[in-house]
């Protein structure tokens, strides 16, 4: 979304944009004869932490051809003066880069001075140029909608489900340990609000323009917190079917989903709430992640969501500071009485300048280890979790929870294909068909007690 607000807002000062969506590996000659063919005066990439490994080896590359490059985005935002030392990177943008971008690229087309351009840093012989911050977009509505052709959409869009991305707003008002937003909002300290909502108008229309463009299927929304204010929400609620046939799904706080707002985003057309969960003891949840929705609340908002209908996703992490194994039994105890419709588990990376980040730097919890991702396996050496036990962990949870799956949604009919299969085939090669046709290994265990299960169920009720 950051990439397509910007390309929209240059597109409009007058600009030419090109993107190349880097998602698989690519060699430097194939990303040289990209740069060549584009010939751009300006080269930007935007970059969370876990990809700036990979700007440092394409801006090494593009360099070779004497491009000016300029680095944003969320890694460059939490540490701009690790970013800017890189040789390769000449302009790093501090924060919402829309307006700071444009600046730039009008600055450098017609010869004038880079030097004041706010939210940007910039080099001056041996010396950083760090500019201030300017005040947050106030309001929202000014902004183009997103430039969606810049993506190969269409592919994108089918790679998706056909599912389109849409935000309706910007910031969160939570202070997560692990999340960068308290951080944001110190570094814009004095420079405006930091949580906004573009009117409920504006968001349908960006809606209205991308269906009558594409098909859609879906319509995702990314904001942290949906849910945050009840009265845009009732808003949304009541305008939204009346012009759209369309499911749409979101994220939402826990202690923010009640009967009330459950119901109104259902009638609306909602199909799907994700909602975070991360841990399930209370004590670790309150005092190291600064989450403070009781398990309690976190029961009910799946509990109203199930009852109304509504799909779910809970999110989850383990391998945290100060986290027992017992603690991650409290998290695998939750996500079972929860029963989401299907979950991610994540292991926790450090994120520059987070509380958390912090944390385990002041504790002597971080090592030289690096991560493109935040699916693999921990980074921290933990006095209270070996990353041996982490791992272990992360294979018991996602065990459990198929197991819980088969057990309570498919149990029948992943039976009854096994049965016909194994009549078929043998026992062997039935497995073989499940597994090849995408059903996991790890389900495949549950069969032979399932089928106990259903056979006594069966006899009792005769």
């Amino acid at each position: 979304m950051g990439v397509g607000y910007i390309s929209a807002v240059l597109k409009q000062g007058g600009h030419k944009t090109s993107l190349q969506h880097i998602v698989k590996p690519v060699s430097k000659e194939e990303f040289l004869t990209c740069m060549e063919k584009e010939k751009p005066d300006l080269v930007c990439f935007t970059s969370t932490s876990n990809q700036f490994h990979y700007v440092k080896t394409f801006s090494t590359w593009a360099k070779e051809l004497d491009l000016r490059i300029l680095c944003g985005g969320v890694h460059a935002t939490l540490v701009p003066e690790e970013v800017i030392t890189l040789p390769t990177i000449d302009f790093v943008c501090v924060g919402e880069g829309e307006y700071p971008a444009l600046e730039l690229a009008n600055a450098l087309q017609n010869g004038e001075s880079i030097e004041n351009i706010k939210n940007i840093w910039s080099k001056k012989d041996d010396t950083i140029i760090k500019n201030e911050i300017r005040p947050l977009i106030s309001n929202l509505d000014e902004l183009p909608f997103p430039d969606r052709e810049v993506f190969d959409y269409e592919t994108l869009l089918k790679t998706n489900g056909y599912h389109a991305d849409v935000m309706a707003g910007r910031g969160c008002p939570f202070s997560c340990t692990y999340c960068c937003n308290h951080v944001l909002r110190k570094i814009y300290d004095g420079k405006g609000k930091y949580v906004r909502i573009r009117s409920v108008g504006n968001v349908l229309e960006e809606i209205e323009e991308i269906t009558k463009k594409y098909k859609i299927k879906r319509i995702d929304f990314h904001d942290d917190v949906f849910t945050l204010f009840p009265d845009w929400v009732k808003e949304f609620c009541e305008q939204y079917p009346k012009r759209f046939n369309i499911g749409f799904g979101c994220n939402a706080r826990a202690e923010t989903l009640n009967k009330d707002v459950v119901t109104s985003l259902k009638s609306a057309g909602c199909e799907f709430i994700s909602i975070g969960i991360e841990s399930g003891n209370e004590w670790l949840r309150k005092n190291v992640l600064k989450r403070y929705m009781t398990n309690e609340q976190i029961i009910n908002a799946f509990k109203n969501a199930r009852e109304a209908g509504i799909e779910t996703y809970a999110l989850n992490m383990i391998g945290l500071p100060c986290e027992t194994p017992e603690m991650i039994e409290d998290t695998i105890k939750i996500n079972k009485i929860v029963s989401p419709g299907s979950f991610q588990l994540s292991i926790f990376y450090p994120y520059p300048q987070t509380e958390l980040f912090n944390l385990c730097k002041k504790n002597g919890f971080l090592t030289d280890e690096y991560r493109t991702s935040f699916l693999g396996d921990s980074i921290l050496q933990l006095p209270t979790l070996s990353k041996k036990q982490i791992r272990m962990y992360y294979e018991k949870f996602e065990n459990e929870m198929l197991g819980q799956r088969v057990r309570t949604r498919y149990p029948s009919t992943l039976i009854l294909l096994y049965n016909i299969f194994e009549i078929m085939f043998g026992p062997r090669t039935a497995s073989r068909i499940l597994v090849k046709n995408g059903v996991p290994l790890k389900l495949l265990r549950w069969l032979k007690p399932l089928k106990k299960q259903l056979k006594n169920n069966a006899v009792n009720k005769k």
